[in-house]
């Protein structure tokens, strides 16, 4: 049994004169689906006005500028004199729609992605866009008996972050009772913590949203990090999962007890007291990116100005008039450097290595009136339009991070790959005209090998302004007040950002938990090496579960709040199993578990991240990928679809 979802959409009020208006700004492709919802006519999905996904090295070949879905200005003209027409006839016959059949939404769907979908593929999409208004990943139990099963079976959720906050969702949904542990005093993990200037996420916002609580009301089509907090705050009253939070609270340890199949979660609040909580299972939404990783520079510590960490800026950070040193080039600082850059004081990057950047200008762009209105208030038109974000993220440029064996440059991984290393090239000298800066940023290293950034033009600008400097000197010591670099000159600096990462390869770090016989997983994981089968659970760890956890991170497929969502339906569906069969606890199979990294590891060995000689957060220390998912979201999403009872062992 599936739960409802709510289909309807605010009735159109508003004028013609409006009405045109707000079509100049909304997305072609998600409007030609809206029409055909509004009228029940299909003549435009045989017409000639179909999109299609248009990468970004496609796209700089192109001589006329193109709408969304990679339309010309004369097809999007013609869309929306559809659409006037459309909206009026709709709002006269009083915002009532026609009823659409199967065949007619396959067809939709068909005409949307460009090629004819089948089978789970299609599956795939109907579930992530709930066409139908049919939330079908939730999981209920519609039995006495398994209802009584999941009333007994509490479970710890540790992180209270996007996958916390949506584990405690379903399993309150499920009738499971559970306890979410959160080390802040809110709830959002990476986007209560990130608090820098500049932050925002890097995907979409209307395709990061959960799949069942679409958020309309982004002010920019890329959230910055308060909004996206404030959005998890909305999720946790609406569906009234507070209060199963435990603020300002830790995790110390975990143990398993083979006799009793239960799990003994120790927790210390602020105030170092501490509490032993039993459940049937654990599920840690910890993250791969909350705990903060200074750099291992030689004098640090001794300093006399302020050191601050990217991720964890403090609140009374007040930094103007001040010389300032920022460490680091990845996707925090190109976040951080414009907005400091800014206040006109002396701003110094040192750079260890530079970025490869997608050029997009929408980056800071708000989300206008219009188009706010049309996700409210167009039939299907936010369904649609989140489908389109989705499908070209996900059909996007993951051919283009695959290794060619038969290729041979230092520069690149393939002839495609090659292809997107002269556009971004081209991108990059387009905003730079000192030769000297442009060899200092332009990377030699191929495109993806390390995580790529979103660009709308203002970091590099910023580095071209008169009170910043770009260092790429290596920093052989800090002063106590100011940086040294190899070359023995000193920087004088009143204070040093280091946007340099976190501890990724440490999952579930610093807590200790211990499995069946006794078996620390620190140990297991020789501290840096995490692996989980589907990253999601561990052998000799029963009933312990994972949300973003080893190699589950996205480069190019997606978005993470899908990735979690697939995990959270494998953790319920897990606990169905549970219950159906009877038993307390589920163990992987080691040779599942092996088999599984095996793939994982040859895949992405075979993907630009894994070239040799490039270093990234994405590797530990011995060069293993430890973070990266390798394969695409469908891929994923089928292994997630339902967990095997051949892979585990039952207890």
């Amino acid at each position: 049994m599936s739960k409802h979802l709510e289909a309807s959409v605010d009735p159109i009020t508003e004028d013609d004169d409006f009405i045109a208006r707000a079509l100049e700004e909304l997305s072609p492709p998600a409007l030609i689906m809206s029409i055909v919802h509004m009228t029940g006519n299909t003549d435009l999905l045989k017409s000639n006005l179909r999109p299609r996904v248009m990468d970004v090295v496609e796209a700089s070949t192109q001589t006329e500028p193109l709408e969304d879905g990679s339309l010309t200005l004369a097809q999007g003209a013609e869309i929306r004199a559809h659409a006037l027409e459309a909206i009026r006839t709709y709002r006269e016959r009083g915002c009532e729609l026609p009823t659409l059949s199967e065949e007619t939404i396959n067809e939709m769907l068909d005409f949307m992605s460009g090629q004819h979908i089948e089978g789970d593929y299609r599956e795939f999409i109907k579930e992530e866009i709930a066409i139908d208004a049919v939330d079908h990943r939730a999981v209920e139990f519609d039995n006495a008996k398994l209802k009584a099963r999941a009333a007994n079976f509490p479970v710890v959720i540790i992180g209270a972050g996007m996958g916390g906050l949506l584990a405690a969702i379903r399993l309150d949904e499920a009738g499971i009772p559970c306890t979410v542990i959160e080390k802040n005093p809110a709830i959002g993990g990476t986007w209560y913590e990130n608090r820098y200037p500049g932050c925002r996420v890097d995907v979409q916002g209307h395709s990061y949203s959960y799949s069942f609580e679409p958020n309309h009301d982004w002010s920019s089509h890329y959230p910055k990090a308060r909004e996206i907090h404030d959005y998890y705050e909305h999720c946790a009253d609406e569906y009234k999962v507070r209060d199963k939070i435990r603020f300002n609270t830790e995790v110390e340890s975990a143990v398993y007890d083979d006799t009793r199949k239960r799990w003994t979660v120790t927790v210390v609040d602020a105030q170092g007291r501490r509490e032993q909580l039993e459940a049937g299972a654990v599920i840690s939404a910890v993250g791969q990116l909350n705990r903060p990783k200074l750099p291992a520079i030689e004098g640090l510590n001794d300093f006399s100005g302020r050191v601050i960490h990217s991720g964890a800026w403090p609140k009374d950070c007040d930094l103007s008039g001040k010389r300032v040193a920022v460490i680091g080039c990845g996707a925090s600082a190109l976040q951080i450097i414009p907005e400091m850059a800014k206040a006109g004081s002396p701003l110094l990057v040192f750079q260890r290595s530079p970025a490869w950047m997608f050029p997009n200008l929408e980056y800071h762009s708000p989300v206008t009136e219009a188009q706010r209105w049309a996700l409210k208030k167009l039939p299907y038109y936010s369904k649609w339009y989140r489908f389109w974000l989705f499908y070209t993220a996900t059909e996007g440029v993951f051919a283009k991070t695959q290794v060619d064996p038969a290729w041979n440059s230092p520069l690149s991984v393939s002839a495609s790959n090659d292809d997107m290393r002269i556009v971004l090239t081209e991108w990059i000298k387009s905003q730079v005209d000192d030769p000297e800066l442009i060899a200092k940023v332009l990377p030699d290293y191929p495109p993806f090998g390390k995580r790529i950034l979103q660009d709308n033009g203002c970091y590099l600008q910023a580095l071209q302004q008169d009170n910043v400097d770009l260092i790429t000197d290596g920093i052989e010591k800090v002063a106590t007040n100011g940086i040294v670099t190899s070359d023995v000159k000193l920087y004088e600096v009143d204070a040093i950002v280091c946007a340099t990462g976190f501890h990724a390869d440490r999952f579930l770090f610093p807590m200790k938990i211990t499995g069946r016989k006794g078996i620390d997983l620190n140990d297991q994981w020789q501290g840096n090496n995490g692996r989980a089968y589907l990253g999601i659970t561990v052998p000799n760890f029963p009933n312990l579960f994972c949300i973003y956890g080893p190699n589950t991170n996205l480069v190019v497929a997606g978005s993470i709040a899908h990735n979690a969502e697939s995990q959270v339906n494998y953790i319920l569906r897990s606990f169905k199993l549970l219950f159906e069969t009877g038993k307390d606890a589920m163990d992987c199979r080691q040779d599942v578990h092996d088999d599984y990294n095996e793939r994982v590891d040859a895949a992405n060995e075979g993907a630009a991240w894994g070239w040799p000689g490039v270093n990234s957060w994405y590797k530990n220390e011995q060069g293993r990928i430890t973070a990266n998912l390798p394969f695409r979201i469908i891929d994923y999403w089928r292994m997630t679809k339902q967990p095997n009872p051949a892979d585990y062992h039952f207890y």
